[in-house]
């Protein structure tokens, strides 16, 4: 009775996902000569720099049973920090934006925590102050750093993998060892999955979330920071979709909404997943709003699935246990 168990959850968390990502590859193969070449590789991958470390912290947030809405205005903001401060060189641009995303992210995990807000709420907040602050750090205007050679490294290209690409890999690496083996990243996945019996336990509820949303401001900060010096400019309004593209990779991959659930990989395959889509359509020449129609129907499809499937693995639980429960009486 256990294999069967064993192998819906399997197909639930990762299955029918794998499938979706295999089939996504598979038809634009296809229907696309475009898609057959190595710049489809390149720009599936590239997905991550953006997209992707931006929904891997943004999945954090989840994990701890909360959700930030403020990561596109953080990437705005940051994108136009690390322009600014281009000018002393590449690393003090991308450091910047990654620092001061962490900073902000902290604190607003640390105010949500402290206060006792909801996330939404908080999070609806600072998503209008770092917009308007995005804004003044911009002069109400785009701008273009002044000396484009600073981001000559950014430009560099080894086969599918570009400096940018290999820094968000490494980021997604880090963060899924600290969440898998470390206190503090076990500790996020308790107080998402429980948080009346995690603080009971003793677990630290104001520092894991503090820590959560500092991974998704640093997420959203390099994401803006990175892609806006790779640009040679950055715009207030620059990032302004990124929200619900973070947040639809993060559900396709299998993150949960509610807290507990998901993992690196789970980050991995939906951002793979939104990568594929999102290059295949730019093969097709579709219109924009196709691609949000593929990835809005992609996100249906596996929710229902997953429904559908933990249903399945319920009833066959409780099934089992009945049986064991007559065996114990008989």
């Amino acid at each position: 009775m256990r294999a069967p168990v064993m192998s819906l959850e399997f197909l639930r968390d990762y299955g029918l996902r794998l499938a979706i990502l295999v089939a996504a590859i598979a038809i634009f193969l296809i229907a696309s000569p475009g898609f057959r070449s190595e710049s489809s590789l390149f720009a599936v991958v590239e997905q991550m720099t953006f997209v992707g470390v931006a929904s891997a912290g943004l999945a954090v947030t989840m994990i701890a049973g909360e959700l930030d809405l403020s990561v596109a205005s953080m990437a705005s903001m940051m994108g136009v920090v690390a322009v600014r401060m281009g000018e002393f060189g590449l690393v003090a641009g991308i450091l910047s934006a990654l620092l001061g995303g962490a900073l902000l992210g902290g604190i607003q995990g640390f105010a949500i925590a402290k206060l006792g807000i909801n996330s939404l709420v908080f999070t609806t907040g600072t998503l209008i102050l770092f917009s308007g602050c995005a804004y003044i750090f911009a002069g109400g205007q785009p701008i273009v750093l002044d000396d484009f050679t600073v981001t000559d490294p950014l430009h560099t290209r080894l086969l599918f993998l570009s400096p940018s690409s290999t820094i968000a890999i490494a980021c997604l690496a880090i963060l899924g060892l600290f969440l898998a083996y470390t206190r503090p990243g076990r500790n996020i996945y308790a107080i998402g999955g429980s948080r009346i019996e995690a603080t009971a336990a003793g677990v630290p509820v104001r520092s894991s979330l503090t820590l959560a949303f500092m991974a998704s401001g640093a997420g959203a900060g390099l994401a803006g920071g990175i892609t806006c010096l790779k640009g040679g400019s950055a715009a207030p309004e620059g990032s302004s979709d990124l929200l619900l593209l973070a947040v639809g990779a993060a559900l396709i991959g299998g993150v949960g909404l509610y807290g507990g659930v998901g993992n690196v990989w789970n980050m991995l395959i939906g951002i793979l997943i939104v990568g594929v889509l999102t290059a295949g359509m730019a093969t097709l020449a579709s219109p924009s709003y196709m691609h949000s129609l593929v990835l809005g129907t992609a996100l249906i499809v596996l929710l229902l699935s997953d429904f559908l499937l933990d249903r399945v693995v319920k009833a066959r639980r409780l099934t089992k246990r009945r049986a064991m429960a007559e065996a114990v009486t008989q």
